[in-house]
This record gives C-alpha cells, sequence and structure tokens, in this order.
C-alpha cells in the first residue's frame, strides 16, 4: 500500500466517523419528539454532543444550563 493509498484510507475513515456522528445527533433530535419531560430532552440532546445553544434553538429556550437536564441531575 502506498503513502498516498494511506492518507486517502485515513480521510475516507475520518470523513466516515464525521457523517456517523452527524446522523446520530439527527436521529437524536427526531427521538426527542416522543419525550415530554424538557430535562430528560436537554440530557440526550447534550449526551449526543450538541452545546447549550444548539440544545437552546432546538427547543425554544433561552437558557439551557439552568435545567436540570444539563447539570446532570
Amino acid at each position: 500500500m502506498t503513502k498516498k493509498n494511506k492518507q486517502e484510507e485515513k480521510s475516507e475513515k475520518k470523513l466516515l466517523e464525521e457523517i456517523s456522528e452527524k446522523l446520530d445527533k439527527i436521529l437524536g433530535v427526531l427521538a426527542i419528539q416522543n419525550v415530554s419531560d424538557v430535562d430528560s430532552k436537554i440530557k440526550i440532546l447534550k449526551n449526543l454532543g450538541f452545546s447549550s445553544a444548539e440544545i437552546g434553538l432546538l427547543m425554544g429556550l433561552k437558557n439551557v444550563r439552568v435545567h436540570k437536564g444539563w447539570k446532570g441531575k
């Protein structure tokens, strides 16, 4: 295997990892539609790697960090 092939393989692997992470986030957003508790929704989205600003936009909240779901309680 040449050096160029190894680099291409690494870039493909990295690209697949990025796609997988984004799909996980999309599925998480879809999954929380059936969750009624706001704190549970926040916790799920936080565990998927969403920032507090992103969660606020998705849920229509100004300050996500004051909720129990963000604090992990």
